[in-house]
């Protein structure tokens, strides 16, 4: 098949192909247009690792560097200065790969993106265009770079311009993360030691372990670049199993833009993930992290000066609900206002310069950006929790937590205990288990207490029903409508450690559901 027109889209990182490929949604379908890949070997960036694997995954086409640097394109599409730009035969349009430029290069006062010996060669400005997301970076590039400043174009923001697109979608995004009506709690973290999670690796943990999984979903964002250093494994590793804890850990290539849309809160360092947050008006904290990298007079200087910072040592539960409850729509627009440009309107904008770059007619439909995808997770498969209960009148408040053994102290809760699945939990959760479950059915029971002398109840779920059977009792049959059966054998735990009897009009809370409790 015939085209008109040949595009090569330069990737360097995870992080720009994530954003080019904003860009490419724009003229993706237009058939008039063959569209080419291709990354520098030979000048690799730190963050270049998982580069390949994305390329494959799209699979496009992609050519070597040399072949690149050997044809002719009508236009080449790159985020970052720092690829051999000036060697290609094509008018490049240069894209910043945050939300506008925000950062300095690592040990520098050199704007990331706006690097003078990358911008210039021989004298000339490599890029034909290069991109702003508002007027007043024109200030910063004619600082950093005075020729360059006749190249640049205010185009808006995509990345944020496909979040506005996408806000309708939230509860699909919800659903997708399987958070139901809990409050979903995400931790957006930029890359380097003195980041979120460089500088606090232990807060999901202590999240986790201090918000009840019934009330509280936790979701993690790390930067590409961190995937890239210490590779897949290797964080999974870190963040400790999370289809055991719970924790929804967010791949870099999709849905960390969904995962902000569907949040309740973020915590963030001053990454740009911090921005995003802001500009889609969502309550927010900040944490821990580098400021020495932050550009000054930036907008994201001015959000991390005006937003309350977490106290690490301090409650987190009641620090959420304050932010939460502090919050109100427009907080954040007098900074997002300084970032991002034309809120709306960057497909317009991008498309019209690429068009006319292209020397191509624009195509009949109005350009317009495409919804963001939904985030891809694996569901939480929790088989050990830590379990407190308190009576409050006729009512049992039961609040349910992963077992995260990772931590060396945990929080001493009234009636605290281990429930367990016997055939999933590992060794240890098990014998420290005062409830150990099954999924085999009731008449199971009398042999999960033989095997496992240290249990004080055995329970079997099965049907919405849970099937209890105390050591030395009989067993009870417990239902309560809306309310996780397996929650109802911590009720019975309660009332066997206060020398009650299980059976009785009694009501259950759990989260944020209340039921009455049927024994029979």
């Amino acid at each position: 098949m015939g085209f008109d027109r040949q595009v090569l889209v330069v990737i360097r990182t995870v992080t720009t192909a994530t954003r080019l490929l904003d860009v490419l949604s724009l003229f993706e379908h237009d058939r008039r247009i063959q569209v080419v890949f291709t990354h520098d070997d030979e000048n690799r960036a730190v963050f270049s690792p998982g580069i390949d694997t994305f390329l494959r995954r799209l699979d496009a086409s992609v050519i070597t560097w040399p072949q690149a640097v050997a044809t002719r394109f009508d236009l080449a599409i790159a985020a970052s200065e720092n690829d051999r730009l000036h060697e290609l035969d094509a008018p490049v349009l240069l894209l910043p790969h945050g939300i506008g430029y925000q950062k300095f290069y690592p040990a520098g006062q050199v704007v990331s993106g706006m690097n003078p010996n990358q911008l210039l060669r021989h004298g000339q400005v490599v890029p034909d265009a290069i991109a702003l997301s508002h007027p007043v970076q024109r200030d910063q590039l004619r600082a950093a770079c005075p020729e360059a400043l006749g190249h640049a174009v205010v185009v808006g923001d995509p990345c944020h311009d496909r979040m506005l697109v996408s806000r309708h979608l939230t509860p699909r995004y919800r659903a997708a993360l399987a958070t139901g009506n809990r409050t979903l709690v995400v931790l957006c973290s930029t890359w380097g030691p003195g980041s979120l999670y460089g500088s606090r690796p232990e807060l999901p943990d202590r999240l986790l372990a201090e918000l009840p999984l019934d009330e509280y979903q936790v979701a993690v964002i790390l930067h590409p670049g961190v995937w890239s250093a210490h590779s897949a494994w290797q964080l999974q590793a870190w963040l400790g199993a999370p289809a055991k804890t719970g924790l929804a850990v967010i791949p870099p290539e999709q849905g960390w833009q969904a995962t902000i849309l569907a949040a309740d809160l973020v915590i963030s360092d001053e990454g740009s993930a911090a921005l995003y947050a802001a500009a889609v008006d969502k309550p927010l904290l900040m944490a821990a992290g580098d400021t020495a990298t932050t550009v000054t007079d930036s907008p994201l200087a001015a959000l991390a000066a005006r937003t309350a910072r977490l106290d690490h040592d301090g409650d987190l539960a009641a620090q959420l609900d304050i932010a939460r409850r502090a919050h109100r729509p427009g907080d954040h627009e007098p900074v997002v206002k300084q970032a991002v440009d034309s809120p709306g309107r960057s497909a317009e904008l991008l498309s019209r310069h690429i068009y006319d770059r292209l020397a191509l007619p624009l195509p009949t439909v109005k350009p317009s950006f495409p919804p963001v995808a939904s985030p891809v997770t694996e569901p939480a498969d929790i088989t050990a929790f830590l379990v407190s209960a308190q009576a409050l009148d006729d009512t049992v408040s039961v609040s349910r937590f992963p077992l995260i053994p990772r931590l060396p102290e945990p929080p001493v809760r009234p009636f605290q205990h281990v429930v367990a699945h016997a055939e999933a939990a590992e060794l240890r959760e098990l014998d420290a288990a005062a409830v150990v479950y099954t999924d085999l059915g009731p008449d199971t029971l009398g042999d999960l207490l033989d095997h496992w002398p240290t249990a004080r109840l055995a329970a079997s779920v099965e049907n919405g029903t849970c099937h209890v059977l105390p050591r030395g009792g009989s067993a009870v049959r417990l239902s309560a409508a809306g309310v996780d059966p397996l929650a109802l054998a911590s009720l019975a735990y309660f009332r066997l450690a206060r020398h009650e009897e299980i059976v009785g009009a009694q009501r259950i809370q759990l989260g944020k559901r209340t039921a009455e409790v049927i024994a029979g």
